[in-house]
């Protein structure tokens, strides 16, 4: 006689079922960090100029040089990873919130920003917090949401684009206690909003406006969107079909032990369509500015409120009791390959390790009292802040810029990443050539450094 089947071989309250998705979510931050820590180079200029700069928080990291700093943004990014495990399983189930993990961990910007020496991540991190616990106290009174406030109100002070995501967590803030609270939802939508805005005032106050924001550009609007699509578009694709599939029905057979009455379909319509409309905050915003910085790194902001929905798609696609887990598979490879080969292509460092060996006898001979022209002024500084400070370094410009710097003849030294000999050093009576040091990766298409020094 055999054994009665249960309804379903994953219960959500079984203590056995929670130790297999802690599991398995270990090793899908594992993956992450081995995604991540595969990046290695010299740094880039946005990382020495954060290490080198005045502010609390480089401050703090700069003490344990690029490493230590690297490592760090890596806890946060595999921290945001696990907060966003959180908020999926909340909202839908532990199953989403594997799958939604395990896109999540894979995209390329997620392992670029775990390997970039900035507060990117901790950016990240602090909204995923926010997400997190405004999924965690949608059943407790209104006033409940306030503990979110202070982490969606730093988020744009360690990276600007944050700022983008805040009207988002509001809805969502509704959103997400609506099935619990009803018209309450709003109330806690409104305190919310409220509390950051607040928040957010008060640091504008003390520490200004966060620069970048709203920096114009001459980048082409249609390419912006086009590299957007190939950083995002597998995930955004995924999370559609999730919302569509949950607008038309609440449940599906991968949630057999679920009881109660089910959010209505205006509800998960909402729902829906903010979690994959905030994926395409960033890359419209910054294509309306003609400005592509960072965008590699800003479209992972949006990604983090759409993996959930993605997360729920990928869910139904398996089917009950994992049906078809072969196309659960499928996504997963598809989006670990593209990641992979964007993230290899995207982080590229300038090999500066030669020209910096160069420079350190003409620095030390100098001393306090020498000024250089450089291409990449904030490496330099960075990485010869024991010999000079960072205002012994100034950015080289071009054309007539260049011209006069050369003719007046006022920096002791010029640093230039070209692939040819500008003319306006071309037979100069003032400065000499002293070194040409090329990439040791053959492959990299990085120009070398030209190095003169005043004769």
């Amino acid at each position: 006689m055999l054994p009665e089947v249960p309804v379903s071989a994953w219960s959500v309250d079984n203590s056995r079922s929670a130790w297999i998705s802690r599991g398995v979510l270990v090793l899908i931050l594992l993956v992450q960090a081995g995604l991540s820590y595969r990046l290695d180079g010299s740094a880039f200029p946005q990382e020495a100029k954060f290490l080198t700069s005045d502010g609390t928080l480089s401050g703090l990291v700069s003490g344990a040089g690029l490493a230590g700093a690297r490592t760090l943004s890596l806890a946060w990014a595999l921290g945001a990873t696990a907060l966003l495990f959180g908020a999926t399983r909340l909202l839908f189930n532990a199953r989403a919130g594997l799958a939604a993990a395990a896109m999540y961990s894979v995209l390329e910007s997620t392992a670029f920003t775990g390997r970039y020496a900035s507060a990117h991540s901790l950016s990240l991190f602090l909204l995923a917090a926010a997400l997190w616990l405004l999924a965690r106290t949608r059943q407790s009174t209104p006033a409940a949401v306030l503990v979110a406030a202070p982490f969606a109100a730093l988020a744009p002070f360690a990276a600007y684009a944050a700022a983008l995501y805040l009207p988002s967590l509001t809805v969502l803030a509704v959103l997400t206690a609506y099935r619990f609270r009803g018209v309450g939802a709003f109330v806690r939508g409104a305190l919310f909003a409220a509390a950051t805005g607040a928040l957010c005032f008060v640091g504008v106050r003390l520490n200004g406006t966060p620069s970048g924001w709203n920096a114009h550009g001459t980048d082409s609007a249609l390419s912006l969107l086009k590299e957007s699509a190939q950083w995002g578009g597998i995930v955004l694709l995924v999370a559609v079909i999730g919302a569509v599939g949950f607008v038309r029905r609440a449940r599906m057979g991968e949630m057999p032990w679920a009881e109660g009455s089910a959010p209505g379909a205006v509800r998960r319509a909402s729902l829906g369509l903010t979690l994959c409309a905030t994926a395409l905050l960033a890359p419209l915003y910054q294509a309306y500015l003609g400005n592509g910085s960072s965008l590699h790194i800003h479209v992972g902001f949006g990604l983090l409120f759409a993996v959930p929905m993605a997360g729920l798609g990928i869910s139904r696609m398996m089917g009950a009791h994992f049906r078809y887990p072969q196309i659960g598979i499928m996504i997963y490879v598809a989006a670990l390959v593209v990641g992979m080969a964007q993230t290899q292509d995207l982080y590229r460092p300038p090999d500066s390790a030669g020209m910096i060996a160069a420079l350190r006898g003409v620095v030390t001979e100098k001393g306090a009292k020498g000024s250089y022209l450089s291409d990449d002024p904030e490496i330099s500084a960075y990485y010869l802040r024991t010999r000079t400070d960072p205002g012994q370094w100034h950015q080289a410009g071009r054309g007539s810029a260049l011209a006069s710097a050369v003719k007046k003849g006022s920096y002791d030294a010029v640093v230039l990443r070209t692939a040819s000999v500008p003319a306006e050093l071309r037979g100069s009576g003032t400065y000499r050539l002293l070194a040409v040091v090329r990439s040791a990766d053959k492959d990299s298409g990085q120009a070398p450094y030209r190095i003169w020094v005043k004769r």
